[in-house]
């Protein structure tokens, strides 16, 4: 988490004031209308819970509760460690394939119930704090996820962001998918005024393992989500190879990383982006 935060105040510092974007956490309607192309007209029964969280403090510990019944609840523990509670047991936030994601502020949270013919799944979901809490950071969304409807006693959680201020709208289910899938955005182009125009998408399962890649005729799922250069609209397209991505991954999926430059990403890393 301490890598993370750090790659967060050097993007910060070097053109915090260029990240300044209209509407900030609003996705672009363009990019977002050709995005769920992804899920290929396959539609979940999604459905708000609440946007009421009450904070208060117990032992310590600061737990901020959803006002349902039966809800998970984010914990903030002495230091910089976290949770997820739900069913009395606790699944840490702080470790994550992505590297450390932030707290969530409060005041965004939300809870979501996602519901498939074999299961449901429960959201809790709200921009993060600190830098994330400003400018053009807002276009993250952090999703704990839980899949809560296999059984009594059986729970498995996935930690999740969401980049283009696309929210929950990176959960989908795929064509003939038991589970729940996740869209993850990798940005890898972006033009002067600092703003993405060009993604790589890889896709994962949700599944009792964990967090899979999707695979799909002996490779990978993956997509490029590209900006017209001459017009709003972004197109869509398969793609075999998904090479930032790939090295981000590489060095421990620090997805703050995608956003910086080739030089700062290479002095870095040691690698260059593209």
């Amino acid at each position: 988490m301490k890598k993370t935060f750090y790659l967060c105040s050097l993007l910060l510092s070097l053109y915090g004031p260029q990240l300044a974007a209209q509407n900030a956490g609003t996705p672009d309607p363009y990019l977002a209308q050709a995005f769920d192309g992804i899920w290929q007209m396959e539609r979940n029964a999604t459905h708000m819970l609440t946007e009421q969280v009450h904070t208060h403090v117990v032992d310590d510990t600061f737990r901020q509760e959803p006002q349902h019944k039966n809800a998970p609840v984010y914990l903030r523990e002495s230091g910089d460690t976290g949770a997820i509670e739900y069913r009395k047991k606790r699944y840490p936030v702080g470790d994550t394939p992505w590297g450390g994601l932030p707290h969530l502020d409060p005041d965004t949270m939300r809870l979501l119930d996602i519901t498939m013919e074999q299961t449901n799944y429960l959201v809790l979901s709200g921009l993060g704090e600190g830098i994330f809490s400003t400018t053009n950071w807002k276009q993250y969304r952090f999703l704990h996820v839980l899949d809560v409807g296999r059984g009594r006693g059986i729970v498995n959680y996935y930690p999740l962001f969401a980049d283009a201020g696309l929210g929950e709208q990176v959960l989908g289910r795929l064509p003939g998918s038991n589970y729940l899938n996740y869209a993850r955005l990798v940005p890898t182009d972006w033009n002067f005024e600092r703003q993405a125009t060009r993604y790589e998408i890889l896709l994962y399962e949700l599944g009792r393992n964990g967090i899979k890649r999707v695979i799909k005729n002996d490779a990978p799922l993956s997509y490029v989500l590209q900006k017209n250069t001459n017009a709003p609209q972004w197109e869509l397209t398969l793609t075999a190879e998904t090479p930032v991505a790939d090295r981000l991954d590489d060095q421990g999926h620090y997805f703050t990383a995608a956003r910086l430059s080739q030089s700062q990403y290479q002095n870095l890393y040691g690698k260059k982006s593209r």
